[in-house]
């Protein structure tokens, strides 16, 4: 049964009198426990559709939620936000099946396209909840699936910063302990998601003491602070990675950035066969330039850039990927510290503050969340954040002759004539295809020119 729109969660004394009768059938539980039991024993005893008396009565004393329970009022604008993420989803998929067809694989586009599958369903089973409240699996559901899905971007924009530090300290950011510090985080994080679910929804299907109820609500609050400062993850990543300067390990190292990428333009994609073309230049390489870091490409100018393997890391100071990440950041952060402040209030429906209407959870769960879709995919994320894929297993296992700066042996050889002007031509047919008058040193300083020539190619 839909309960109308209003704030009004007045009730009679007959009302207040069966609820009481039923905690003390419960053995008096908490107040806005169990009820998704209530509202079985109410069936029971007053038919399939149960009084709006009722319904007020259970709902003002449930706790607060941003957003609230749904009215009749939700139904339209959850269905808005429904066709909002629908769009956006297909949009990040079709960027992805494209890419792909160009063998340009940006994977963290498919887990946009989760994040807003997700987003469907919190607002798709928001609608069938506001037209009957007594569906208590289905609020469940919703709530769980509304307070998810900003973590997953959270995630998703801490993978686009590690991605950032990794090309600004490439040393750092490759290493065992970093990436293990990282991974720990993300299953922390999914402990944290667990946590949340289970504390939030055990008091709407069990019946609680008071003080058992109080330890759950105690627990989501702290869910809600570690989830507040998760949100900023992202950025303080940035943040270190600009605090601390590279070291000069991280400047000699060399990178492998996807200098095929021309652009960042909306409509721009790379062309098919790049990468190919790309790692198979790796063939004619140094055997260790094959296992340079994978990291993004520099600038979105290309002036700063040279092709392929680079120990240049370019300026990223006017990139716009760092605004991309602030902006997102700073919108999931308003969101997260919104519902920590509705969790820390700790009232019932009936008492809850502006914070809690449906509005607030539209903005901060729709809107924004809209707004931060659009960046990503106008931005060209999955062109700014690329990182180059590992090469195939063909080219990582040819091993070719390393490059040495130290002086050939040859040269030894020449001990003997340092004292003569000129190099006999039965000596020259030794080995050393010399000129008439060549010396000693001009041997040397030709052969250097030689390996910096080599060294160019290289580089490229």
């Amino acid at each position: 049964m839909t309960v109308q729109s209003t704030t009004d969660f007045d009730y009679k004394p007959a009302t207040a009198g069966l609820m009481l009768f039923l905690r003390y059938v419960n053995n008096k539980p908490a107040e806005g426990t169990g009820i998704q039991q209530l509202a079985s024993q109410g069936h029971n005893l007053l038919g399939s559709e149960l009084p709006l008396e009722f319904l007020k009565y259970q709902v003002g004393y449930q706790i607060n939620l941003i957003g609230s329970y749904p009215t009749d009022t939700d139904i339209v604008p959850s269905a808005i936000f429904v066709a909002a993420f629908a769009v956006l989803m297909f949009l990040h998929l079709g960027i992805f099946i494209v890419n792909c067809s160009r063998h340009h694989f940006f994977w963290v586009s498919l887990g946009w396209v989760f994040y807003c599958i997700l987003r469907c369903l919190g607002f798709g089973l928001r609608i069938p909840f506001g037209k009957d409240v007594t569906r208590v699996p289905t609020g469940i559901a919703s709530e769980v699936l509304l307070i998810l899905p900003s973590i997953v971007l959270v995630s998703f924009n801490l993978i686009l910063a590690q991605r950032i530090f990794t090309w600004r300290h490439p040393v750092g950011g490759s290493r065992k302990l970093f990436w293990s510090f990282m991974i720990t985080l993300y299953v922390l994080v999914l402990g944290i998601i667990g946590m949340t679910i289970a504390c939030a929804a055990i008091p709407y299907i069990h019946f609680l003491s008071e003080g058992v109820y109080d330890s759950y609500l105690k627990v989501v609050q702290a869910s809600s602070v570690l989830i507040l400062a998760y949100s900023l993850t992202a950025i303080s990543l940035i943040g270190l990675a600009y605090f601390f300067k590279p070291t000069r390990k991280d400047e000699n190292l060399y990178t492998y950035q996807p200098w095929w990428i021309e652009s960042f333009r909306p409509t721009y994609f790379v062309k098919k066969g790049a990468v190919y073309d790309a790692e198979e230049t790796f063939m004619k390489r140094n055997h260790n330039h094959r296992h340079a870091i994978r990291v993004i490409a520099a600038t979105h100018h290309h002036y700063n850039m040279v092709e392929g393997l680079t120990n240049q890391r370019g300026d990223l100071s006017h990139n716009y990927s760092l605004g991309l990440i602030a902006i997102t950041t700073l919108f999931i952060f308003v969101g997260s510290l919104c519902r920590l402040i509705v969790c820390f209030q700790n009232r019932y429906t009936r008492d809850q503050s502006p914070l809690c209407k449906p509005v607030a959870m539209y903005i901060l769960w729709g809107l924004m969340e809209v707004i931060i879709n659009v960046l990503y995919i106008v931005g060209r994320v999955d062109l700014r954040f690329y990182r180059p894929d590992i090469l195939p297993a063909k080219v990582r296992a040819i091993i070719t002759a390393q490059q040495s700066i130290e002086q050939s042996d040859a040269s030894s050889e020449f001990e003997r004539y340092s004292s003569e002007e000129e190099i006999t031509d039965s000596e020259s047919s030794e080995g050393f295809d010399l000129t008439p008058g060549a010396r000693k040193e001009g041997f040397v300083k030709d052969a250097k020119e030689l390996e910096s020539d080599d060294d160019e190619d290289f580089h490229f």
